[in-house]
């Protein structure tokens, strides 16, 4: 009876806190497309929060959406006639999951361009192979005209379904057939297997730098994730230009995590300024993670980071062109080599993360701090360093004793080999025992121990110095019962 009271009581302090007069908003959900490739005169609908004018923009189709849909209902694609600019007001959301055909969600027409900017966020959930996200899609004419421009505005395109958590391999996020340019706009493309796509024309006597199509990226951020897509990363593709080039210019960041063809660009990615960063995660040996006919760098550049996970050393950057690939003065390249005109990476990083090609920009007069920092926070040394250049660590003690253990010196946590910035570095420990590196030593980590005596699983270089009571440079069964006797409080300690 108590319990009843106190949800009665709490329920009635719940209704007492809304305001007296307050309402809620019932969602205007559309069911149908939204198409406005045959619309001739103003038309607008406030609950569904959009307005077109066929000759809004002086003289060209005009689309204002502000707050279309809502995070929880469904809204219908739009689709607008050809030289179509859309307005984001707001927080806007778009999807194709009532429609039951090929739907791309929000497009424009052929032979003509489209341009989305504002000051809101729109938010595009592509189903399954319903259709893109955004496209300008190929067709008409043919007659380089369907470009796609995205300015100021936040873009997010998942590439599944909002309300269940899957995600398949879905038609491209971004698509234009021709050109695609981003400026000062912040874009986020998560799972599926296409993030940006676009075609390019090939002219007769063939694509070259003076006559190409480009995918733009001026003072963008744009943020590609689609390492979760269903398993389907080894097919997925971030930046895919066919016929064309990419280029990267002022404060742009891009960082890039797929499979295969993180970056495609048939003619080249010049990176003028700003960073580009390329982790791919899976084990992959499909095709390179970056191919492009040629890679130019240039003198603006902060950093540009090529890495992957076991990925093939021979795969993680291949030229299309040989001889044809730039460096700025300025830039220099810290890991991978670069002659004749061609990029190569390092020897092959078949390890966690070892960055296989790394171009550092910067001012190479400058001097940064390097803060090292023990087990307990405490400020070991400070160190000071050429741009550029290694820091030189302190000695750190090897062994540190204290209420919860012995603490052996693993390394540090980050690297100091090449120093671009202040930094601060810490000293790593692993508890003596600890074989599962949770913190505390019991009788799990005396089976694990165990299993590494018996050759049973793969073990890191951390676990074994931890698990390794014996110094003997292995987990044997002399280990594994020095823990096993420690975590039933048989001995005292393990040092």
């Amino acid at each position: 009876m108590k319990k009843f009271f106190a949800v009665l009581l709490a329920a009635m302090l719940v209704l007492a806190a809304i305001p007296a007069g307050a309402e809620t908003k019932a969602a205007s959900q559309r069911t149908e497309k939204l198409d406005l490739t045959t619309v001739t005169s103003a038309v607008s609908n406030s609950a569904e929060g959009w307005a077109y004018n066929p000759t809004g923009d002086s003289g060209n189709p005009l689309l204002t959406l502000t707050n279309y849909g809502t995070e929880a209902a469904h809204s219908a694609p739009v689709l607008v006639p050809a030289n179509t600019k859309i307005i984001v007001n707001g927080d806007c959301y778009l999807d194709n999951a009532c429609m039951g055909e090929a739907c791309d969600v929000l497009s424009g027409s052929y032979d003509g361009y489209l341009k989305i900017e504002g000051s809101g966020t729109l938010n595009i959930y592509a189903i399954e192979n319903h259709g893109r996200g955004i496209s300008v899609p190929t067709g008409g004419e043919n007659d380089n005209s369907e470009f796609l421009y995205i300015n100021d505005i936040t873009v997010n395109i998942h590439s599944k379904e909002r309300t269940n958590n899957t995600a398949s391999a879905i038609k491209e996020g971004i698509f234009a057939n021709h050109a695609i340019e981003f400026h000062n706009a912040t874009i986020n493309i998560y799972d599926g297997t296409k993030a940006i796509w676009m075609q390019g024309v090939t002219p007769i006597g063939g694509v070259n730098e003076e006559n190409c199509n480009e995918c733009l990226i001026d003072n963008t951020n744009i943020s590609i994730n689609l390492n979760s897509a269903n398993n389907l990363w080894n097919n997925a593709e971030g930046i895919h230009v066919v016929f064309g080039r990419i280029r990267i210019t002022g404060s742009s960041h891009v960082t890039i995590n797929a499979g295969t063809n993180s970056i495609y660009s048939y003619l080249s990615c010049v990176i003028e300024s700003g960073t580009l960063e390329v982790v791919s995660t899976p084990i992959s040996t499909a095709q390179a993670l970056c191919y492009v006919g040629s890679l130019k760098i240039g003198a603006g550049v902060e950093s540009v980071y090529l890495t992957t996970t076991k990925f093939p050393a021979s795969k993680v950057l291949q030229l299309r062109n040989s001889g044809q690939s730039e460096l700025a003065e300025g830039p220099e390249l810290v890991i991978g080599t670069f002659a004749d005109g061609n990029f190569a990476t390092a020897p092959n990083p078949d390890n966690n993360n070892l960055p296989a090609l790394k171009i550092q920009g910067g001012d190479p007069s400058a001097e940064h701090t390097v803060s090292f920092y023990g087990i307990d926070g405490e400020l070991i040394e400070e160190v000071t360093v050429g741009h550029g250049q290694a820091a030189t660590a302190p000695q750190a003690p090897s062994v540190v004793n204290n209420e919860n253990g012995t603490w052996l010196f693993y390394g540090w946590d980050q690297d100091f080999s090449h120093v671009n910035t202040d930094m601060e570095v810490h000293a790593e420990y692993v508890l003596l025992g600890d074989t599962d590196l949770n913190g505390e030593v019991n009788i799990q980590d005396a089976l694990l121990a165990m299993r590494g005596a018996m050759g049973i699983g793969t073990f890191s270089a951390k676990q074994i110095l931890a698990g390794d009571v014996n110094s003997s440079g292995a987990l044997d069964s002399t280990d594994a019962l020095y823990i096993m006797r420690y975590a039933m409080d048989i001995i005292d300690s393990l040092a």
